[in-house]
């Protein structure tokens, strides 16, 4: 394993892991034809707003038990399948490649990771109707 910058490493982590956390939201919204931004993310259940615990990725689906926090309706294994993927695949990037080319290559993959899965539920939401 090649010498890397923990701080550097942690944020890079972080940071592919608030990706996967986004390609949920997109991979939720797109099919739907609803935009990214707005309205703030909520359960599509009961619509409550979801808080900062909520919107911890990976984290805030074990502090909830995978269940939203008002109507604890399941919110689906995906989730935290996703984020967890996009961290992993950020650690293996740095553990191989040492810190710049592997966060280079590491976002690289959690982009091509993330452009995948939003793809996939695009064309699924196509097969279902």
């Amino acid at each position: 394993m090649r010498e890397l910058n923990p701080l550097l490493s942690i944020y890079l982590v972080l940071l592919a892991l608030l990706f996967g956390s986004f390609v949920n939201l997109a991979a939720d919204r797109l099919p739907r034809g609803e935009s990214l931004l707005q309205p703030r993310s909520h359960c599509r259940s009961c619509g409550r707003q979801l808080n900062f615990i909520d919107l911890v990725p990976l984290a805030g689906y074990l502090i909830r038990g995978g269940r939203c926090a008002t109507c604890r309706t399941p919110i689906g294994a995906s989730s935290p399948v996703v984020e967890a993927t996009a961290g992993v695949l950020m650690i293996g990037s740095l553990a191989l490649l040492g810190l710049w080319p592997g966060a280079i290559v590491g976002l690289g993959l959690v982009a091509l990771w993330g452009t995948g899965v939003a793809a996939v539920a695009v064309q699924r939401s196509r097969w279902e109707r």
